[in-house]
């Protein structure tokens, strides 16, 4: 151990209570007492992580696993497909144009060129409506903020550019005879790091960014966001306002009407007369609009709103709330149907609606326990379907098999026919691996209030209940994230060579059940999410899988959060901890990164009320030790890009942590405690070279092969 070479003392006074704060120097990234503590943990954790045995193993071998084909959902623009394509240990995964679905095509964007260490990453892409021009944005380093820049079908690059965009997102203006321009997001206001005024502006194609134009200012949300869609068929756009709860206010304007000539802020009509729900446009006509919403269906509903009848209008239900299972997603397809997706103790069932009518034509059978590798309504690479297209293609993935990707084209089958699923493409598992080998079960445990929490367990097929099996959990619970049964040949590892058992809680807070398991994981009712997690862990225990010593947590981001606040509330329960980019200092969380886009989530530690509930539960805030009790070994990671959470959380905790440790448990523990900050990185892998993924699941799981003592096995 050692300890931090300053100590300042600094008073945080929120609401009637003031709280020490002695590490708020390492908040300054640039001082040097700061960059001199990162120097000396990393040089810290470096020599311990490869003083053991098993590095060299472990990043060999996930090396050769991770060194297997992916291919992501193919996407249609004008004449021409696209797919996503990483040959195994590429940095980064390249773009592919093709004629045909049956040919390899040829390279449109390879973005390992753009770079010689791998950390330039394309993070975000567009393509026009007629597919005549591509929009792609270039994070550096795991930045959070992008340059975008475009080129045409034919590989010519455009002089257009795009600079310093956050919180982005592409919507193309088009007449009816070529691409006009695109509307784009952007933070109007910019004082250091404080980004405030999120709104919408307008580039003309050919040129300066310096004229764009501002359509939709943000005066009225400081702190919320505004995006844009347009219709199809190009002639609305739409325009999401989430607000500083996280609602969304929705309004709309016709661009014929201004004859697609934009000069300022444009004339919006509101859909709603408030923000009181999440509204989102999922397909319009001349006289109305498709609505995925929220608004008094926690499970979600879908309306349509007559875009002349007024915010006092009744919308009409065209699929109702079911409140036995969540409607996760709803695509326009083959221009009169739509694809709907259901979400029941998270697992998927896919249905056929009538576009007009709302009625539900047939299902489309899945594979048994299938998950749509979607998160959410927002379109993405998983999933590809428009209401202009036959074909529909969407990709699922479990625990023990990489993807599969299926389609369906409807101008195949006659009308009333019922369209199958085709697989399109199998990923093949990494060569030394044995699918047959794995299974995966999906058991229900009781939390502390006797909720029932849904959690997914993987191992091997002869893994015996003994009570001695090295367990990995997992869990997130917040803002209202499903998480989902996913690939990673980590897992697979610590699975096949250390008999190791994964497991995957759905815990509140999150939005397997919709809103209201989102909702009992918030705000006041956060200690909710800890004690669901804490459950997962004892049952694990109880039905023999674990013991203590061998049971290993692991969270990122807020699953940070719950893994820090989780090790303080039962440090007898865990034998590892690993707290990756996690929220820490929840007194000052709105003060740091964009943690004041979070108060919805967390509440306002500057609010008295507030302030009572979050203190109870803050990490840094809650340090302490018992006298003779271990704390469990723990490595905190953190990453020098984050935009996100500031790598400052990490820093001030290990300091605290280091300095508890130092002073007042020095005699009695030996429990490691690891912490290391990542260079060149950003959030939760944003835009990381498949390099330093390995590199970073090689830490991981050779501080979880000491702490835990485990033993390899060929």
């Amino acid at each position: 151990m050692f300890l931090l070479h300053f100590l300042s003392l600094f008073a945080f006074p929120p609401p009637q209570v003031k709280v020490a704060d002695p590490y708020r120097g390492l908040e300054n990234a640039t001082e040097n007492a700061t960059k001199q503590f990162v120097e000396e943990i990393n040089n810290f954790s470096q020599l311990y992580l490869e003083a053991s045995p098993f590095h060299q193993k472990l990043k060999q071998n996930l090396t050769d696993m991770w060194n297997y084909e992916s291919f992501f959902t193919p996407q249609f623009y004008g004449k021409l497909f696209y797919y996503h394509h990483n040959s195994g240990l590429q940095n980064q995964r390249v773009l592919y144009q093709t004629k045909s679905l049956n040919s390899t095509g040829k390279v449109f964007l390879d973005p390992n060129t753009l770079s010689k260490d791998g950390t330039t990453a394309v993070t975000m892409e567009s393509f026009s409506d007629d597919g005549t021009v591509f929009a792609y944005g270039i994070s550096e380093k795991g930045s959070e903020s992008v340059t975008v820049k475009f080129k045409k079908s034919n590989g010519e690059d455009l002089p257009d550019q795009l600079k310093d965009l956050q919180d982005t997102a592409i919507e193309w203006v088009s007449d009816e005879s070529k691409v006009l321009g695109v509307f784009y997001s952007n933070y109007a206001e910019r004082s250091g790091d404080e980004l405030s005024k999120h709104s919408m502006f307008f580039h003309k194609m050919g040129t300066d960014s310096k004229n764009d134009i501002l359509v939709v200012p943000n005066n009225d949300q400081p702190n919320g966001l505004t995006y844009g869609q347009v219709s199809e068929d190009g002639r609305f756009l739409f325009v999401i306002k989430v607000t500083d709860d996280k609602n969304t206010q929705m309004l709309y304007t016709d661009l014929s009407e201004i004859n697609y000539n934009f000069t300022g802020p444009l004339k919006l009509t509101p859909l709603f007369d408030q923000a009181d729900a999440d509204y989102q446009m999922i397909d319009s006509d001349n006289k109305s609009v498709l609505v995925y919403t929220n608004i008094d269906a926690p499970q979600y509903k879908l309306i349509r709103v007559s875009l002349k009848g007024g915010t006092k209008q009744t919308p009409q239900v065209v699929i109702p709330e079911d409140p036995k299972q969540l409607l996760r997603f709803v695509y326009p397809v083959d221009e009169d149907k739509l694809l709907v997706c259901y979400m029941k103790d998270v697992k998927d069932a896919l249905y056929v609606h009538d576009l007009n009518s709302g009625q539900m034509l047939y299902q489309i059978e899945l594979p048994f326990g299938s998950v749509i590798m979607d998160s959410s309504i927002s379109r993405n690479d998983d999933v590809f379907a428009y209401k202009r297209f036959s074909k529909f293609f969407f990709k699922i993935e479990s625990f023990v098999s990489p993807f599969t990707i299926f389609y369906a084209d409807f101008a195949k089958y006659e009308k009333g026919e019922h369209v199958q699923l085709e697989v399109f493409r199998q990923g093949k598992v990494p060569e030394m691996m044995d699918s047959k080998e794995f299974m995966v079960e999906q058991v229900f445990y009781a939390s502390k209030d006797g909720t029932p929490v849904p959690m997914f367990v993987a191992h091997r097929t002869d893994m015996k209940l003994n009570g001695n099996n090295p367990v990995l959990l997992t869990g997130y619970g917040g803002f209202d994230e499903n998480i989902l049964p996913s690939f990673y040949v980590d897992y697979i590892m610590f699975m096949q060579h250390f008999g190791g058992v994964v497991a995957t809680a759905n815990i509140r807070g999150g939005g397997e059940y919709g809103e209201k398991w989102h909702e009992q994981g918030m705000l006041d009712k956060k200690q909710n999410v800890f004690d669901d997690f804490i459950a997962a862990a004892e049952y694990l225990i109880n039905k023999q899988y674990t013991k203590s010593s061998k049971l290993a947590i692991f969270g990122a981001s807020n699953g940070g959060l719950l893994t820090a606040v989780c090790s303080q509330q039962r440090p007898d329960l865990f034998g590892a901890v690993i707290t990756q980019l996690g929220l820490l200092d929840m007194l000052r969380f709105n003060k740091l990164g964009i943690g004041s886009d979070w108060v919805s989530e967390y509440g306002d530690p500057d609010n008295a009320t507030d302030f009572s509930y979050i203190y109870k539960y803050s990490p840094l805030q809650q340090l302490s030790v018992t006298p003779g009790k271990q704390w469990p070994a723990t490595l905190l990671l953190s990453a020098d890009h984050d935009g996100l959470v500031d790598v400052s959380h990490t820093l001030k905790y290990t300091a605290q942590l280091y300095h508890l440790l130092r002073t007042q448990a020095e005699s009695w523990q030996h429990n490691p405690v690891v912490a290391k900050i990542l260079v060149d990185q950003g959030h939760a892998f944003t835009g990381a070279p498949t390099e330093k993924k390995i590199k970073e699941k090689v830490d991981i799981y050779t501080f979880i092969a000491r702490a835990l003592e485990l033993e390899w096995t060929e």
